[in-house]
């Protein structure tokens, strides 16, 4: 097993470098100081693998308290801050938290076994390598690091939500006994019935909605589990034995691993299956169907008197109107339904309600969060690669900067008024919130406001807008290429949960936005001129 643990590394570290060597390539300035020939360096390939390997590990470590934080403790701080119910019960929380994240979606939503990898291909598939050994060298390979890197986390987070270092080393006891578990069951379920269960998508949705319902919605209907029912000493009795059983399965007792386990590797799943299933599906729902190619007299009235890129995206939005209306539709619905739960917050608590009202800007840091997810932008970027830019990609004058620009200005425009539309709903759902709790809507708060809501909308819009052009991360087989296009969406998706914790005035808050917003739209504008031409392509 040690060898075939030193052929996956090696394997895994030479494709990390090889991918970072091609994308360094790519990039505008330190790409030209890269030689073709860095790909036959043995040696400096060999130093830049052990740093690639080193890299990883830091990564990782890095995540789980990140993790930690962001899934776990803010959210269990938050629940027993604001629910009476909970007040000094965040250590509880975070365990109940946890055994829903990690123990359902993390054990049950997903198995390293089953894992589809290029290493494993070729060592297994090509190179027929003994299935038994690289399972086992990749499930120590993938657990072992994992698991130490909890361990001090998960003290150091149970000591600062009130709890115990013993009760944290529970919590650890308990997360990797369900990981084997979880490992263990799904090995059961593909021997008895030759299917990897999580690989269907509506099971796979199904506990990922499970998960999470069960994670943070349960709190907020005053059900947990309390951690001294999850961390009790008999209880841990049962996880140590339940999770000992299932390590003796998954290495002796199980005795299919050459026989059956060899028919799971398929290669498209060569990716994550949910994202794979999901990156398909998500670009069937930008396909064009035969009635969407038929458009009305005024339509095509509006159209005629077009000219140029303008007439060229006006038929492409008016084509693509039931893609890209439907998720507007779909997110109007949802704000109405929010609107409906404040007339009833209203209802049964009007003091609280017209405090609300009265404070409406304290809300701003946390509509950050939300319009984040309310900007449909990310679709149109899918339907207009999917639908038009694949096949004009291939024409040189769609590539030349002029062309892009404008094709960018003009887009921008038109899903600036898609998202216009979700936040001017949300601004009038707030007015209308305002009139009902007798509070003034003629003030500079309201002012202010609807002015960040709007233009959070645009900030968005140009956000995805322009990672699209810069990156281009679509590829022909409709997966997502570029690591830097996800990176940067982490991190955006990150500043936004920040938001949550942030508490200034509306005025400061506005003002930010709008410095903020007129910065990244004039970087995005000289970043699309001068690096689309080169990035902006099918890959």
């Amino acid at each position: 097993m040690i060898n075939t643990l030193k052929q996956i590394i090696f394997m895994r570290t030479a494709l990390w470098v090889n991918a970072f060597l091609y994308y360094l390539k790519r990039l505008p300035l330190a790409g030209k100081l890269v030689p073709d020939s860095v790909y036959a360096n043995y040696p400096a390939k060999k130093i830049l693998a052990a740093g690639a390997f080193l890299v990883r590990q830091l990564v990782d470590i890095a995540g789980k308290p990140l993790y930690l934080l962001f899934f776990v403790l803010l959210p269990a701080q938050l629940l027993s801050g604001k629910i009476p119910l909970w007040k000094g019960q965040t250590f509880s929380l975070m365990a109940h938290i946890l055994f829903f994240l990690n123990c359902i979606i993390g054990s049950l939503g997903d198995s390293q076994i089953f894992t589809v990898t290029r290493d494993k291909i070729t060592l297994l598939k090509y190179m027929k390598g003994d299935v038994r050994s690289y399972t086992h060298a990749a499930l120590c390979l993938k657990y072992v690091p994992f698991f130490l890197y909890y361990l001090p986390f998960l003290i150091l987070f149970s000591l600062l939500c009130g709890g115990t270092a013993v009760q944290g080393l529970f919590l650890w006891i308990l997360l990797a006994a369900a990981r084997s578990m979880g490992e263990a069951f799904q090995l059961f379920v593909f021997d008895r019935t030759g299917k990897v269960y999580y690989r269907n998508m509506a099971c796979s949705w199904a506990i990922i909605g499970i998960g999470l319902a069960g994670a943070y919605l349960l709190p907020l209907s005053g059900l947990s589990l309390p951690a001294s029912f999850l961390l009790h000493p008999v209880s841990m009795v049962f996880w140590l034995a339940c999770g000992g059983f299932s390590l003796y399965y998954i290495i002796t007792g199980y005795k299919g691993y050459e026989q059956k386990l060899i028919h799971s590797i398929d290669i498209n799943f060569l990716l994550s299956t949910i994202m794979k299933s999901s990156s398909a599906s998500s670009f069937k729902e930008v396909e064009v169907r035969e009635k969407d190619a038929e458009l009305s007299l005024s339509v095509r009235q509006h159209t005629s008197a077009l000219r140029g890129y303008a007439y060229f995206n006006s038929l492409f939005f008016a084509r693509h109107r039931r893609q890209l209306l439907r998720p507007v539709y779909y997110r109007l619905i949802a704000v109405a339904a929010i609107f409906a739960l404040s007339v009833v917050f209203l209802l049964l608590n009007r003091p609280a309600a017209v405090k609300l009202g009265q404070n409406m800007t304290a809300l701003l840091p946390s509509f950050v969060y939300i319009m984040y997810f309310l900007t449909v932008a990310d679709k149109a970027c899918r339907a207009m690669f999917y639908n038009c830019d694949k096949d004009m990609l291939h024409y040189s004058f769609y590539r030349r900067p002029d062309t892009i620009l404008k094709n960018f200005r003009v887009r921008l425009m038109y899903v600036s008024l898609y998202d216009a539309v979700i936040a001017g709903t949300l601004c009038l759902c707030a007015v209308i919130f305002r009139l009902l709790c007798g509070v003034s809507i003629f003030t500079a708060d309201m002012l202010l406001f609807c002015l960040a809501i709007l233009l959070l909308s645009v900030l968005f819009t140009a956000h995805h807008l322009c990672l699209y052009y810069i990156f281009q991360p679509y590829s022909e087989s409709l997966q997502i290429k570029n690591p830097f296009f996800s990176v940067i969406n982490i991190i955006m998706y990150a500043l936004c949960f920040l938001c949550l914790e942030i508490k200034v005035t509306g005025s400061l808050f506005t003002l930010g936005v709008l410095g903020f917003t007129v910065i990244y739209i004039a970087a995005a504008l000289v970043l699309v001129y001068f690096r689309s031409p080169k990035a902006f392509r099918v890959k």
